[in-house]
């Protein structure tokens, strides 16, 4: 059904004003996924009315279970949008449709969670979660980094001396730029990965074929799907023995660097510059040196806040300094009320001898 689906003049002049290639690869899939659960064409679908159709769309929604809420949302959008497209629009009742939801389901990752996981990994997953927590990036940029281009970074690295790596990128779902981040450790294991592992040929894909997805793409770099990185993710989290909270999300490596970005004393706009959220433009042009405040705060950021293998953090340090010193100038008051309470302690002593005196002199008298 792809290939007709392409050349179906129908479809083709839908998707013809969407500007990114990534949403009409999306759209496509999505309408694919409609069509065929119903059996149905796309003049088929025109020829409905807006109510006949718009019972189909609660029919996918609410019998499509095995997929996410969200996806199916999305789906019901894409299939909306066509129709809008050819003046058929669907207009819907209020709380037909399901609402996005936010993830409410899935285990939040602690320093100490990756921290630990980093410990049992081997090297090629030494380098999946140093390089995810550097870059920050969402599973579909993560699997579409290329060897040349990280092996290209190293080098140059090597050559200027550089402990970090900054290089310029584009998302390719939004078309935001984004200011990719590889930090020591991700280098120092992604190098190790990459000496590793072998090229092997990858197979030229077919234009017509359908769109593939980040759960079936396969990483250039690592060899794995989306679906085998989320499976590496939870083979670690069961070695370290983590107590988990909910299901292992790869997106969640993304909440931590943005975390931890933030914490490091970045402000919102560099933070979704490094990760590549959007930034409105009537901010995002007054942003010039946008660049040179992350290179001067990331590396204060990484030592303290996504290293996952420190040493000994200079907040730490830091931190614990204070705190010696906040328990020496107690000590000293507590040494200073002591000294004071001496005449006082001396004073009650010399009663208490005087009235065992007197008691001694009372008990000889009755004998």
């Amino acid at each position: 059904m792809e290939a007709e689906l392409v050349n179906n003049q129908l479809v083709a002049e839908w998707l013809a004003e969407v500007r990114k290639e990534t949403t009409r690869e999306t759209y496509m899939y999505r309408f694919r996924n409609f069509l065929s659960y119903h059996n149905l064409t796309p003049e088929e679908l025109l020829k409905l009315s807006p109510k006949e159709a718009r019972t189909l769309c609660l029919l996918y929604q609410n019998e499509n279970t095995q997929e996410a809420e969200n996806t199916r949302l999305g789906v019901l959008s894409t299939v909306s949008s066509f129709l809008a497209h050819h003046e058929k629009p669907i207009y819907w009742k209020r709380n037909q449709k399901l609402r996005p939801r936010g993830d409410t389901t899935s285990h939040i990752f602690t320093n100490g969670d990756l921290t630990k996981m980093f410990e049992v990994a081997d090297i090629r997953d030494k380098a999946i979660l140093a390089l995810a927590t550097s870059i920050g990036w969402e599973l579909d940029g993560f699997i579409d980094l290329k060897k040349k281009t990280l092996r290209d970074l190293l080098e140059r690295a090597k050559a200027n001396n550089e402990q970090f790596i900054y290089f310029r990128d584009i998302r390719q779902k939004t078309g935001v730029p984004r200011l990719g981040i590889i930090n020591p450790l991700a280098r120092e294991w992604l190098e190790k990965w990459l000496n590793a592992s072998k090229d092997s040929p990858k197979q030229p894909r077919n234009p017509n074929s359908r769109r593939i997805t980040s759960k079936e793409r396969v990483s250039d770099v690592f060899d794995l799907t989306g679906n085998g990185v989320r499976y590496a993710l939870q083979t670690l989290a069961k070695k370290a023995n983590l107590k988990l909270i909910g299901r292992i999300r790869f997106h969640n490596l993304r909440k931590w660097t943005m975390a931890g970005l933030s914490r490091g004393g970045m402000n919102e706009f560099e933070v979704k510059y490094c990760v590549g959220k959007s930034i409105p433009m009537s901010d995002f042009v007054y942003l010039t040196n946008i660049e040179d405040a992350i290179k001067e705060k990331y590396p204060e950021a990484y030592e303290n806040y996504l290293n996952l293998n420190p040493s000994v953090s200079p907040k730490a340090i830091i931190t614990l300094t204070g705190e010696i010193e906040q328990l020496k100038d107690e000590n000293i008051e507590l040494k200073s009320q002591l000294n004071g309470q001496r005449p006082e302690m001396l004073q009650l002593r010399r009663e208490l001898d005087e009235l065992r005196n007197i008691l001694k002199k009372i008990v000889q008298q009755e004998n």
